[in-house]
């Protein structure tokens, strides 16, 4: 049954996703709509944010809406660090520092 990973593929090509804080799914969705966000320098691609938003809980609905860098917990949510910069070399990283 591949239902799953047609519906994450499906919604993650969205202009806009709602998942729920705590769905592996939803995560997962996130990620993808990242790469492909950076791949093709939508908006929000140089921040990591995305139109992506949490329905339940309330406290999170703009979680994907700022940049957050890793922290603990982590299975919670998908952080940009998954998809910036990930097409550029050790050398292009250190020459924009």
């Amino acid at each position: 049954n591949y239902y799953g990973m047609l519906d994450q593929l499906i919604a993650s090509k969205g202009r806009v996703f709602f998942g729920t804080w705590w769905s592996t799914l939803s995560g997962y969705v996130n990620r993808m709509r990242g790469y492909y966000i950076a791949k093709h320098k939508l908006e929000g691609y140089e921040d990591g944010t995305m139109e992506s938003y949490y329905f339940f809980p309330d406290e999170r609905k703009e979680q994907m809406k700022k940049y957050y860098p890793v922290k603990k917990p982590i299975y919670m949510r998908e952080f940009p660090t998954s998809w910036l910069d990930i097409d550029k070399g050790i050398e292009e990283m250190h020459q924009q520092q």
